[in-house]
């Protein structure tokens, strides 16, 4: 008997840029290195339900391939990347600094794509054309101000 494709699956998470579809995370049930694990410079994936998940802390996304080029069961390729990860990062208001009459750059300094903009000196908003959800600012921002809303997949 074939056990339930992945317990739990249904709750949103993160994914690295480099799938197709999200049935393809099945093939990941038979993989036993897990070696996309290690090849994240950036250790941000860790495995939930036998598959690979991005989880954000001091680190984000560099989209550097690396984790698609170990894959050994071809869920994650080089030709699936993504340019956005599968969230949006916005700023709460109510707990950023810059909002708070503080001055902060921490977010807009740590941003690569210059994805953050600011309105005046204490208005900072997310740019959603330019941003590609890596989390780099979500690991900077002193007050925790940076929140993760997941995109459903197919």
């Amino acid at each position: 008997m074939r056990r339930p494709l992945f317990r739990g699956f249904s709750k949103p998470q993160i994914y690295p840029p480099y799938f197709n579809k999200k049935s393809d995370f099945e093939k990941c049930l038979e993989c036993e290195t897990k070696a996309c694990i290690k090849a994240c410079e950036e250790s941000i994936i860790f495995i939930e339900n036998e598959v690979p998940i991005i989880k954000f802390g001091k680190n984000g996304c560099t989209f550097c391939d690396e984790c698609a080029n170990v894959c050994e069961l071809d869920v994650l390729k080089i030709e699936n990347k993504k340019e956005k990860l599968n969230c949006e990062l916005i700023i709460n208001p109510q707990k950023c600094m810059a909002w708070n009459q503080t001055i902060c750059f921490s977010c807009q300094d740590v941003c690569i794509e210059r994805a953050i903009d600011f309105y005046g000196m204490f208005n900072p908003v997310i740019n959603e054309e330019k941003c590609t959800s890596c989390g780099f600012c979500i690991g900077v921002c002193p007050s925790n101000a940076i929140e993760v809303q997941i995109k459903g997949i197919k």
